[in-house]
Order: C-alpha cells, then structure tokens, then sequence
C-alpha cells in the first residue's frame, strides 16, 4: 500500500504529466517506479497503484515506448520487472529531432510562401526552432554523461 506523502506525490505527478498529454495511468506507473529502489513487477505495480493488471501493462508499455522505463528480465522466470529509466533525456529525442524538422520546414518552404512581415516571422520561428533544438541536445548531452548507460 501506499503512504499518504507517495499518493500525494504520484496525485500531483499525475495532474502534471496529464497537462502534457500522458495519460493518468502511465504517469502513475512512471512516479511510481521513480521512486522504488528495486524493479518492480507488474503484479506489485497493480496492487500498489490499485489498478488491474491489464491496465499496469497497457502503461508500463507505453512508458516503456516513450523511454520513460525500461524493463528488466529477472533470471530464471519470464517475469518482467520494469525500473524509472536513469537517462531522462531519452524520451526527449524525439521532440529534438522534431524541432530539427520544423526548423528545416520553415527555412525551407516557408520563407518561400510568406512575404513581408509574414516571412520575418516564419525566420523567426525557424530561429527559435534551431535554438530549442540546440538547447535540447545540449541538456540531453549533460544528462546522458550523467546517467548510467542502459543498453
């Protein structure tokens, strides 16, 4: 069972992660599993999360997809253990590689199409688009010499 300060938490988790389109079970199994010392197993994430089985697996796949966690074979069983990923960067990749593409899109196409005031903006865009993307990679970088490599 869970503490009163770790449901607190993982409320407050929740209603943050939902903000940004992640689904309140899969950001409940990611705050979850941030906080355990060990992998856990789905049976124990259900049971502590108080939700099925099914529903433990449907989220600790799709965590698992976005790169939030990862699983963990445990010897001798078939039984998957899952565990908060140490390089928080990871599932960021995509969202850089993604601004890398607007930047290109705007500097390539837009420019073409806009005129005046329209096309200094488009510029603009693609400018903040190269910075974010340049930060982004910048902060993944630090995080990923931080982290301990998981393969």
């Amino acid at each position: 069972m869970l503490t009163e300060d770790q449901r607190r938490f993982l409320d407050e988790f929740v209603t943050l992660l939902v903000g940004w389109n992640m689904p309140a079970n899969a950001a409940r199994v990611y705050g979850f599993l941030l906080y355990q010392n060990e992998p856990a197993s789905l049976d124990e994430i259900a049971e502590a999360l108080e939700i099925s089985k099914s529903n433990a697996c449907k989220a600790a796949k799709m965590m698992e997809s976005a790169g939030h966690i990862r699983r963990v074979p445990e010897r001798g069983t078939k039984r998957v253990l899952y565990v908060a990923r140490e390089d928080f960067g990871t599932p960021f990749l995509l969202r850089t590689a993604s601004l890398g593409a607007l930047n290109r899109l705007m500097e390539r196409r837009g420019v073409r199409i806009a005129q005046g005031k329209a096309n200094q903006r488009i510029q603009d865009l693609a400018s903040f688009y190269a910075n974010m993307q340049a930060a982004m990679e910048h902060v993944v970088a630090v995080d990923s010499k931080r982290a301990d490599p998981i393969i």
